[in-house]
């Protein structure tokens, strides 16, 4: 794999003329006993994840949209080469001398590998667009929902779903448009293009060139207000890092196929039967009106006939369920004028079985 990947011509570019906003790597061995390959590169005092836990509060806005711009510029220098990351998130973000540094490619693809529908899944749930959580396939844009979700990170101090297992059903909370809840912990602007790049709809999403200039805007910006010193940390329980996640909460990239297709299968049995019922209600609805009118129909030309018929009746339970009864009718009709009322009544007999 590492041989394939660092083989292919725009992905060897990316580490060659981009060495400050990619991680790169000087070699490769395996252990002799494990067996287990093992990645030569520089050092790094820590990774996106662990540094926002452990120093949170120490972390200046200024710093924040440093790392920020570090790796929405990485990542479109990744797209520039038609390169999809496919495994974005906080601890494959490197720190070090508060640069920021995009690594773990292992499982990146040419955007043009890409079919309709992706065979295998891999990564986070919370960091893994809602369309690939629907087995489509991994674009440039999944990656920038990626992003969203650090964004989403770094100025609450907490993993996205940090309290949820991460199952099935956050897979389909997710499709059906769960997002992180919204902390007023940064500017308005900042807080709008999060919500962009984390949109249901891949094709709204702002592209990484688009992203960078955003940011570069609000930091512009906030530069010749003095906003990125005036900028302090909401003192808040639903802000900064918690001491411990929910242990089903898993933060490691792992093989998503098989949940994402239970969960498709779910979110499939609770709409048909909604579905379903919508539109037996419909039919029964018309077509006890329909028996109405032609009952209503039989039921007067009767009467004028003089005549024994055999009905089929609905009944509508308290339930609102519409049933069937036969009726036998044995009409004797005696009319007779009213000598004193000048109306016309019938006697009607019934004979229900």
């Amino acid at each position: 794999m590492f041989y394939h990947y660092s083989s292919e011509g725009n992905l060897r570019d990316v580490y060659s003329n981009h060495r400050s906003l990619v991680n790169v790597y000087y070699g490769i061995t395996q252990d002799p006993i494990t067996r287990d390959i093992i990645f030569i590169m520089p050092y790094y005092n820590s990774d996106l994840t662990h540094y926002i836990t452990k120093d949170f509060y120490n972390i200046s806005w200024y710093h924040k949209k440093l790392y920020l711009q570090d790796i929405i510029n990485g990542l479109a220098k990744i797209h520039d080469a038609n390169i999809i990351h496919r495994d974005l998130h906080s601890g494959n973000i490197l720190l070090n001398d508060y640069r920021a540094k995009i690594c773990d490619l292992g499982t990146s693809k040419s955007a043009t590998e890409s079919t309709d529908y992706e065979e295998e899944i891999y990564g986070i749930i919370p960091y893994v667009a809602p369309e690939v959580l629907q087995g489509k396939k991994y674009t440039k844009a999944s990656d920038i929902y990626s992003f969203g979700m650090i964004m989403w990170e770094i100025i609450v101090g907490r993993r996205p779903f940090w309290d949820r297992n991460h199952n099935t059903e956050l897979i389909i909370e997710i499709c059906d448009g769960l997002r992180p809840p919204i902390i007023t912990n940064a500017p308005e602007d900042y807080i709008d293009l999060m919500k962009e790049c984390w949109h249901s709809d891949p094709e709204k999403r702002p592209t990484a060139v688009e992203v960078l200039k955003k940011i570069e805007e609000i930091w512009r910006i906030d530069t010749i207000i003095g906003g990125y010193s005036k900028t302090k940390i909401i003192k808040s329980p639903k802000i900064g890092p918690v001491t411990t996640n929910n242990p089903d909460a898993i933060y490691k990239s792992r093989h998503l196929s098989v949940m994402i297709k239970s969960a498709a299968s779910a979110r499939i049995s609770r709409s048909q039967p909604i579905a379903l019922d919508l539109d037996r209600l419909d039919y029964r609805q018309r077509n006890f009106n329909d028996k109405r009118k032609f009952e209503d129909n039989q039921f007067g030309n009767s009467f004028d006939n003089g005549t024994s018929n055999k009905k089929i009746k609905p009944i509508e339970d308290e339930n609102n369920v519409y049933a069937t009864k036969e009726f036998e009718f044995d009409i004797d009709i005696n009319s007779r004028q009213s000598k004193d009322d000048g109306y016309i009544t019938r006697e009607i007999d019934f004979d229900i079985l």
